[in-house]
């Protein structure tokens, strides 16, 4: 079973913090001799007058230390969706700042003015009201099923729910309220999914964003299915195993202790001699009868009886066998 642990911000920022601001990284950039990341205005500002990482003290550059810096995107992005309401500040101090300062910043990013469109908008907080639309998940969509088109749409818009919800919202909440609008019985569950892949309890809609790349062009498209509880099918299907090798084992059980009542070792009294010509047989073993064990039985020729006489006489020759007299000629 996925097991989820929980992070506090506070136990990640010193991965997300300036040694030299104390703040959260702006416009991160990494020195790529050593792979340290500051803030760019606060590693610019310290290589004028060093050379020298202020962490690691590895030279940067001997003589131009700027030229061994690259802006970290990734990074910056990565600190911008851990900490909220980051981004949403540092825009409008961006724009606060231009509007008192107007320069020409022409050849700068809409980002770097502060002016970050909603279609553009990477960033989503925990607060922000995320539009979705719930449909039920139909797989014979998938399968390449052939309808009529007018009916299609039809019963697209007539399954087809919207819903405003925060982006903080789990999955979970939603397959709750799913489950209680339709009164679905427990013993169902309801499996909330992006396209055709299931979603897990913990993501929030922050989380499915993210991670499928939801460009705002339209509300966030989720499905559902309701499909029997696995569990449940488990454990009956457990117990009907059960009883039917109970079932099974009770005639092997009986037959077993047959076999234990009854004497399997009791020599057959329809046994019949071995006849002249072909090697006899070993004599199954003798039961003690009345408490006095049963005398060892003689030892039986592993060869043909026309080999005891000798000199190929033709004398008739009498042999004894478990006490019962057989004549055999030589």
């Amino acid at each position: 079973m996925h097991r989820t642990t929980r992070i506090k911000i506070t136990e990640l920022n010193p991965h997300l913090m300036c040694v030299l601001c104390g703040g959260y990284f702006i416009d991160a950039t990494t020195i790529i001799e050593c792979l340290h990341s500051f803030c760019k205005m606060c590693i610019v500002r310290y290589l004028e007058a060093s050379k020298y990482c202020p962490i690691c003290d590895v030279q940067v550059h001997k003589t131009k230390p700027l030229l061994n810096i690259r802006s970290d995107k990734t990074l910056q992005d990565i600190v911008y969706k851990l900490v909220p309401g980051l981004f949403k500040n540092e825009m409008k101090r961006r724009r606060d700042f231009y509007s008192e300062h107007p320069v020409d910043v022409s050849n700068g990013s809409n980002e770097d003015r502060g002016e970050v469109a909603d279609d553009d908008k990477r960033i989503i907080t925990d607060d922000e009201i995320i539009s979705l639309s719930i449909e039920f998940f139909n797989h014979s969509r998938l399968g390449g099923a052939v309808e009529d088109k007018p009916s299609k749409d039809q019963n697209m818009i007539a399954n087809k729910r919207y819903l405003q919800c925060p982006a903080a919202m789990t999955v979970m909440h939603l397959r709750k309220f799913l489950r209680s609008k339709m009164d679905i019985p427990n013993a169902y569950q309801v499996e909330v999914m992006y396209e055709d892949e299931p979603l897990k309890d913990y993501y929030t809609l922050m989380d499915i964003a993210y991670i499928y790349t939801w460009r705002r062009n339209g509300p966030l498209p989720l499905k559902y299915r309701v499909r029997p509880n696995c569990k449940k099918m488990k454990v009956s299907h457990a117990q009907q195993e059960g009883q039917n090798s109970a079932i099974r084992s009770g005639p092997e059980s009986d037959s077993a202790s047959d076999k234990a009542g009854s004497p399997s070792g009791a020599p057959s009294t329809s046994s019949s001699l071995p006849s002249p010509g072909t090697p006899a047989q070993s004599p199954l073993p003798q039961l003690p009868v009345n408490g006095t064990p049963a005398a060892a039985p003689p030892p039986t020729p592993s060869r043909s009886f026309t080999q005891f006489g000798g000199g190929g006489s033709n004398k008739p020759r009498n042999v004894t066998l478990n006490g019962s007299a057989a004549t055999s000629s030589g």
